[in-house]
This record gives structure tokens, sequence and C-alpha cells, in this order.
């Protein structure tokens, strides 16, 4: 059932077991990049909120 998963993350497709796999390249997150990503997801709320106040005023 799996068989695609390991195919593409890195396992053996024979399932037989006994092999060894590599760990796949990931890109880190820093600092500056976590902050922005949190201020969009700030802003779109604060942005949702305020329509919604407008729509009930």
């Amino acid at each position: 059932m799996w068989h695609w998963f390991t195919y593409y993350y890195g396992g053996s497709t024979s399932g037989s077991g006994g092999s060894t796999t590599t760990a796949s390249s990931v890109p880190e997150m820093d600092a500056a990049s976590g902050t922005l990503a949190i201020a969009v997801v700030l802003a779109a709320l604060v942005l949702a909120w305020e329509i919604k106040r407008r729509t009930r005023a």
C-alpha cells in the first residue's frame, strides 16, 4: 500500500528490509522567514476581523 511513499522518499522498493535509507534534504527556516510568515498570518486574521466588523455595523 505504501510503495509509492517508500519509492519517492528514500525507502526500498523491494520491501525485503535490510537496506539503509539516506536522509532527504529539507530547507531550513530561519528566524526572519518565520517572523514574516507569522506576520502574514496575523495580517490576514486582522483583515478578516475588520471586514466582519464593518459588515455588522
